[in-house]
């Protein structure tokens, strides 16, 4: 088995759980598993180059990697939630079916990646347990983010109808636990160490760092990004 052959069993194993047939043969006469299986192929090699636990094996990550799990059928709803317009519901309540991807890829992962948030190419999940973006969460390409990371909205409840959730650039790495509140915009080339909380913008090519009780932003030269400041 190849690796877009993996990735397809795991699609359909997704799509049989839960949607009837009928809206099963209706997609799979489409080119969207087609089109979900070319993102996740580009995802699970970024995964693979960047993650050396993963010792370079791309079927071994696709088959027991819970967090590419979640990324799997994040791909999936969302895919679907957008693939659908009105014309088809005769199929069924296509809008349940989405969510329900969605929920299975939260059991399986303990990730909770909304279908509807817009995540840009060659993502990486790592250690994905806790993570949640919001609806409304937008994230760039080639973006590394790790376990326990909140994008989340500013309030807990009677939060806005609409964007809420922050906008991250590409390649940003976001370290484990770390949270980002609010309608934020995060610069390309970011990086964001365990355990800070961000509320407010942050320029490209910083580095934002924790330190005792003291959180540090510092603006840096892209050439001096793995530089720390003492």
């Amino acid at each position: 088995m190849n690796t877009s052959n993996a990735i397809t069993a795991q699609i359909h194993a997704a799509l049989w759980e839960c949607c009837p047939p009928d809206v099963i043969q209706y997609i799979l006469k489409t080119t969207l598993v087609s089109r979900v299986v070319a993102l996740l192929r580009e995802d699970a090699a970024s995964f693979t180059n960047k993650d050396p636990a993963s010792g370079g094996d791309v079927f071994r990550l696709i088959q027991t990697y819970t967090s590419f799990k979640a990324v799997l059928h994040y791909r999936l709803a969302h895919a679907i939630d957008i693939f659908f317009s009105p014309p088809f519901r005769q199929l069924g309540d296509l809008a349940l079916f989405a969510p329900l991807i969605s929920s299975r890829g939260k059991m399986l992962s303990g990730a909770e990646l909304h279908f509807k948030c817009q995540i840009g190419k060659r993502f990486v999940l790592d250690h994905g347990v806790g993570t949640v973006f919001g609806e409304t969460a937008k994230i760039g390409d080639d973006c590394y983010i790790l376990g326990g990371v909140t994008l989340g909205a500013c309030g807990i409840s009677n939060n806005i109808n609409g964007k809420r959730h922050p906008t991250i650039g590409n390649r940003v790495q976001v370290g484990a636990f770390s949270r980002i509140f609010g309608t934020v915009n995060i610069g390309d080339d970011v990086f964001i160490g365990p355990h800070c909380t961000i509320t407010e913008d942050i320029s490209e090519n910083s580095r934002v760092i924790l330190r005792t009780s003291l959180q540090v932003t510092k603006k840096i030269a892209p050439i001096k990004l793995l530089s720390l400041v003492n």
